[in-house]
């Protein structure tokens, strides 16, 4: 659902409201992006057909096996460290629009925990979280360091400044949305990735694959709209 959504974003729709108590999986545009994805390998010839494993494209393309390969920033020091050759970094491309969904994880601290976890957990999360450490786990992952006041560190300018490709997802920020967020989003978002395999392995048209996504999701999010 992340690569799709981002595919979606380009080409003008988001997939849920701002409540995360509706879905747009069968809006035209939304299938009109997956019929772009579907046709990428059937029409177009640019891809495998069918579903791609993740975790083994980044190997594929230390291995030449692909030439081009879009995955999570998250992976771009592998990347560095592993290509035996120069490669390059962009954007995502523009349809009616640039755009992409944020990714990442996130802290929590439980209400119900002990006060002393709590402020163990707090004092965590604001180390971890400082400028200094969000630039070193940007530097060692390639994730987006979470601050900007990260960006201004001497290791992460130095960084940059010998690796422009490290920038441009942090770049791109400017163009994201919010990823995928509903009310029982599991449920939700199992909907649509079976919707997007059923059209990958072209087991059913776009337009049905999300035709049944979006009936799904309506009735999972159905009760949380007053």
């Amino acid at each position: 659902y992340w690569l799709f959504q981002a595919l979606a974003i380009e080409n003008g729709e988001e997939l849920m409201n701002r409540q995360g108590d509706q879905t747009f999986f069968a809006n035209p545009a939304v299938v009109e992006a997956l019929q772009y994805w579907v046709d990428l390998a059937r029409k177009h010839k640019v891809m495998a057909p069918g579903t791609i494993e993740w975790g083994t494209t980044p190997k594929d393309f230390f291995e030449r096996k692909i030439a081009m390969m879009w995955t999570t920033t998250g992976n771009l020091t592998n990347v560095r460290a592993n290509a035996k050759f120069a490669f390059g970094v962009a954007m995502l491309p523009a349809g009616k629009r640039r755009g992409s969904p944020t990714g990442g994880g996130n802290f929590y601290v439980f209400k119900k925990s002990a006060r002393e976890q709590q402020e163990a957990a707090f004092r965590f999360i604001q180390w971890i979280s400082s400028p200094e450490r969000a630039a070193q786990w940007g530097i060692d992952t390639g994730y987006v360091a979470v601050r900007p006041d990260a960006w201004d560190t001497p290791a992460m300018k130095s960084y940059v400044g010998g690796f422009a490709a490290a920038a441009v997802a942090r770049d791109q920020l400017q163009y994201a949305v919010a990823e995928l967020s509903t009310h029982e989003n599991q449920r939700a978002t199992k909907a649509l990735n079976d919707g997007l395999q059923a059209a990958l392995a072209v087991n059913k048209t776009p337009a049905q694959a999300l035709g049944d996504a979006q009936t799904e999701a309506e009735r999972i999010l159905k009760p949380y709209r007053t």
